[in-house]
């Protein structure tokens, strides 16, 4: 995957860090899991100018969906670390919503308890 952005915004005297990938070949795959573990510690380990309050990541899947009125949807992975504690969310199409939401369920909790553990 390649980082495409690397941002940090300032707001109300704290400081957001969001960077994004992009793009995911290989879904709810373990090897996966790890691959993006490897680039958030090696990304958390990099100094900032500021104090961060929160960092988040949005890996983006390289497939497109189309949706029910005939958008291209490209699914995502968010994942959010604050307070020591990592959250993921997991973004589909309303079709893989339909079709993976059982799988997607099972790897976004897989991917959030290796985060954290």
């Amino acid at each position: 995957m390649k980082k495409l952005f690397d941002e940090t915004n300032g707001f109300e005297e704290r400081y957001f860090r969001t960077i994004w990938y992009g793009y995911i070949t290989n879904d709810f795959d373990l090897t996966l899991t790890e691959e993006l573990k490897q680039m958030i510690q090696a990304d958390l380990a990099i100094e900032t100018e500021n104090p961060i309050t929160a960092t988040h990541w949005v890996f983006y899947s390289e497939t497109q969906a189309d949706d029910a009125i005939g958008d291209k949807v490209r699914s995502s992975i968010m994942i959010r670390h604050r307070d020591n504690e990592f959250t993921v969310n997991y973004n589909v199409s309303d079709f893989q919503f339909v079709t993976a939401f059982d799988l997607a369920a099972a790897f976004k909790e897989q991917l959030e308890t290796s985060l954290n553990s």
